[in-house]
């Protein structure tokens, strides 16, 4: 089979920058450019950006047939494969005019699809009428180590006592990943409650405190941004804490600590032991190159796409204007209705 052609829309960090930069000896793949290269499935056959120079350089680096500086380059030509890397504001209109073209069998776009709810209803519905697939980039879908969790909290949920997270840099840009990460890790919540919120310079967006309510237990959501800094530290980590131990998310999800419940120095105490704790390197590092084996596997007809759907976006952005308006009444307790999430 030949190779499926690949455009890529933008020339950032997450197209392509960030595994030009790799520190030294990391093996890690963090990029569209970077997966799709380490795919033998894949030709990048054009480049866009709107500054000539960035995308020439991009279309070297990559070894991209061509580059572009006007969107009707990727519109009036067809590929399998279109990637959107640009920044989050634009996904909408980019994606749209992509659908309403249909130059392409698949479109992977970076998060979030969209920041308002008619919008993603107009998206669903363009791409099932142009029949294209159109998945969103919430990478620890497709790692190993998510699905082993979200398979454990499934099959013994009533083992699960709380979950608690840290995220930074925006309610909309990083925090949809982490709702994103919740709800497939947990399910769908009842209801929300926002506490708090703290503005974010760097997207120009707050970023808010929340608790999501499940049966049995919550997840607490809690954020490292401060109006004194611009910028602290990237963190992204969840914590589960069940009945007789304890998983963590650490390290930007490259690594998952689980720690045991053991007796303590004297009779009837139990505790988490710390000192048997065992570290366990996830595939996080490379779970982009897992997207991108998916997006091959549907593009052909291998596979059903039903992982990082548009639906799933819609819940999340369901969930964001939750806490959003939970906040805004005062730190309101706000309930979800049943059979309000799409499938």
């Amino acid at each position: 089979m030949s190779p499926l052609s690949v455009a890529i829309i933008g020339t950032g960090h997450i197209a392509g920058g960030y595994d030009e930069k790799k520190l030294d000896n990391d093996a890690g793949i963090y990029t569209h450019a970077g997966a799709y290269a380490a795919h033998t499935g894949f030709e990048l056959k054009t480049v866009f950006d709107v500054d000539r120079e960035r995308a020439e350089n991009f279309r070297r680096i990559w070894k991209a047939g061509c580059a572009v500086t006007d969107l009707t380059g990727i519109y009036d030509e067809f590929h399998d494969v279109i990637s959107v890397c640009t920044p989050d504001h634009t996904h909408f209109s980019i994606v749209r005019d992509i659908l309403v073209a249909g130059c392409c069998r698949a479109v992977f776009v970076e998060k979030p699809l969209a920041t308002d709810i008619a919008q993603i209803e107009e998206l669903i519905q363009l791409a099932i009428e142009r029949n294209i697939h159109l998945v969103v980039n919430f990478q620890r879908r497709n790692e190993p180590m998510h699905q082993e969790i979200r398979n454990f909290v499934a099959s013994q949920p009533s083992k699960l006592l709380s979950v608690s997270g840290h995220y930074m840099k925006g309610l909309r840009h990083i925090g949809v990943t982490m709702i994103d990460t919740l709800c497939y890790l947990c399910g769908y919540p009842e209801a929300v409650l926002a506490f708090n919120r703290v503005f974010n310079e760097e997207v120009n967006d707050y970023s808010y405190e929340f608790v999501l309510y499940y049966t049995g237990f919550t997840a607490v959501v809690k954020t490292t941004d401060a109006d004194r800094f611009r910028y602290n530290y990237h963190i992204f980590e969840i914590d589960f804490l069940l009945s007789e131990r304890r998983f963590t998310y650490v390290d930007i999800s490259q690594g998952l600590k689980e720690t045991p419940v053991t007796g303590y120095a004297y009779s009837g105490v139990n505790v988490m032991n710390e000192r048997e704790s065992q570290y366990r390197e996830t595939g996080y590092k490379t779970s982009i190159k897992d997207a991108i084996d998916y997006i091959y596997d549907i593009t052909i007809g291998k596979a059903t796409h039903e992982i990082n759907t548009p639906q799933s976006s819609w819940n999340n952005l369901l969930v964001i204007n939750q806490i959003t308006e939970s906040f805004e009444r005062g730190s309101a307790k706000l309930h979800f209705e049943q059979g309000i999430w799409k499938k």
